[in-house]
C-alpha cells in the first residue's frame, strides 16, 4: 500500500477502521501518514466532545412529524393546482361549445297587415295552421288589421297566404268559402318547407 491509497482511505473511512490490516502496517512504517492519522483522530475526538453533549432544540419525533405534514401539504397543493387547471380548461371548452351549439335566434319584428275582404277571426283561422307556434298573430275584435310578431320569413309567408285568399277578385268573401280556404291552407301546410332557424 502506498501513501496515496492510504490517504484516500482516510478521507472516506473512520479512523478506527484503519487500525488493522495493510493500512495499520503502512501507518506504522510511514511517518507522514501516521502524523496525518493522529491529527484526524484528534479532530474527530474534539468534535465528539464539542457536539456530543448538545441536545436538539426540537425532538426528533416532532421534527419527523413536521416533515411528514409538510410533504402531505405539498402533495395536496399539487393535486389542488391540478384540479384547478382541469376546471379552468373544462370551463373554457364548455363556454366555446355552448356558444357554438346555441342556435342563432331569428330577429323578430312586429308588423301590421290590412285585410280587404276577411275579418280578423277569419284571417286567424286561415293563417294559424300554416305558421310555426312561435309566431304571434292577433286581431282586435272585428278589426280588419292583423298584428304579426314574427321573423321576416314567417311574416312573408303569412302575407303570401293572405294575398292568395284575402282578394275579392280571386275568392268570394264570406263564411263558407273562407272555411274552405282555411281547410285547404291547413292541408297544404305540411307540404310547405318551413325554413329551419340557423
Amino acid at each position: 500500500m502506498n501513501c496515496e491509497t492510504y490517504l484516500s482511505m482516510l478521507e472516506t473511512l473512520p479512523v478506527n477502521e484503519l487500525a488493522y490490516g495493510d493500512a495499520a502496517a503502512h501507518a506504522a512504517n510511514c511517518r507522514d501518514c501516521d502524523r496525518v492519522t493522529r491529527v484526524v483522530a484528534e479532530r474527530e475526538r474534539n468534535m465528539l466532545l464539542a457536539y456530543g453533549t448538545i441536545s436538539p432544540a426540537v425532538p426528533s419525533g416532532l421534527l419527523a412529524a413536521h416533515a411528514l405534514e409538510l410533504s402531505r401539504r405539498r402533495r395536496i397543493a399539487f393535486y389542488y393546482r391540478f384540479a384547478l387547471v382541469i376546471a379552468a380548461v373544462a370551463s373554457v371548452l364548455g363556454f366555446f361549445m355552448v356558444r357554438r351549439a346555441r342556435p342563432t335566434i331569428a330577429r323578430v319584428e312586429a308588423s301590421f297587415v290590412g285585410l280587404q275582404c276577411l275579418s280578423g277571426e277569419q284571417a286567424l283561422d286561415l293563417v294559424r295552421p300554416s305558421v310555426s307556434p312561435e309566431v304571434a298573430i292577433s286581431a282586435r275584435g272585428s278589426s280588419s288589421v292583423l298584428r304579426i310578431v314574427a321573423s321576416r320569413a314567417e311574416a312573408a309567408r303569412i302575407r303570401a297566404i293572405l294575398r292568395l285568399y284575402d282578394n275579392p277578385a280571386m275568392s268570394p268573401c264570406g263564411g263558407a268559402p273562407v272555411r274552405a280556404a282555411a281547410a285547404a291552407a291547413a292541408a297544404a301546410a305540411p307540404a310547405r318547407a318551413i325554413p329551419s332557424r340557423p
